[in-house]
């Protein structure tokens, strides 16, 4: 269901129907190497269309990549896992964009150029999402081997889209829809270091008679000492988020909010 509203979504703005957003969620395909992914996303366009389908966008040249908005119908981000944390960022910038400024050859002007460009994506692997506000931009789902022989009735498949679009049919997500497509992202959401090591030292307490309060920044400080690896400090406001959310017992002071937590044995782990 998701990925129809992506693909009306796709036609609707290849027809102009909305300039005031662009096409801002992605599929991402994800399954062991030889599954056809990235034929299936080339075939999503009739032969006719293809001359404006790409899979070598260049994250690294920011300019380059907004003129791929209006140069290209279907851009896929061939092998996503590639990505890393400060392209993601870009890229969800890149999403959200509904037109792009550029500057022709010999022209001294600036220009808005129209967007047509919507994304798909490919990965052999699975910890691919590194910002949890911002995976409700992609539809992540599992492939098996995708079978591509079959013919496609082009002109049916988009006649159908049109159609639908003439009736006012949704494009659009809403809210819920974003709700769902974070829910079930969460297995392909990638694990900051300091949570995995949380997990491995301490547990929650189960009521107050157990363990001790302590700071974030405290436990924070914990974890460093005892796995021997520096942690980035610029996490820190992050992880007491993460620690919020957890449902640990809390107390909250002049000095901050305190957690109950119970430093985990071998007995717990094993």
């Amino acid at each position: 269901e998701l990925f129809y509203r992506w693909f009306l979504s796709m036609v609707a703005h290849w027809r102009g129907v909305d300039r005031q957003h662009g096409n801002n969620t992605s599929p991402l395909l994800v399954g062991s190497q030889g599954y056809r992914k990235s034929t299936f996303c080339r075939i999503i366009l009739p032969p006719e269309l293809r001359f404006g389908y790409t899979d070598s966008i260049d994250f690294k040249s920011k300019q380059e990549a907004e003129r791929y908005l209006g140069r290209f119908f279907l851009i896929n981000i061939d092998e996503f896992d590639q990505i890393n944390v400060s392209q993601q960022g870009f890229l969800k910038h890149l999403l959200q964009k509904p037109s792009v400024n550029v500057r022709r050859p010999n022209s001294a002007y600036i220009e808005k150029v129209r967007r047509y460009a919507s994304f798909i994506a490919t990965s052999n692997h699975e910890d691919l999402l590194n910002d949890p506000s911002g995976s409700r931009r992609f539809i992540c789902v599992h492939v098996s081997e995708i079978d591509n022989s079959q013919p496609i009735d082009y002109r049916q498949l988009y006649a159908q889209a049109v159609a639908a679009l003439d009736s006012g049919e949704r494009y659009w997500f809403t809210r819920e829809e974003g709700v769902l497509q974070t829910e079930s992202n969460r297995e392909f959401q990638q694990q900051p270091l300091q949570e995995q090591l949380y997990y491995q030292y301490f547990r929650g307490a189960d009521d107050e008679s157990e363990g001790e309060w302590m700071l974030a920044v405290e436990i924070f400080q914990f974890l460093q000492k005892k796995s021997g690896i520096k942690l980035p400090s610029g996490k820190m406001n992050l992880f007491g988020r993460f620690l919020s959310k957890l449902g640990i017992l809390t107390h909250r002071t002049k000095n901050g909010v305190y957690y109950k937590v119970v430093e985990r044995t071998k007995s717990d782990i094993f």
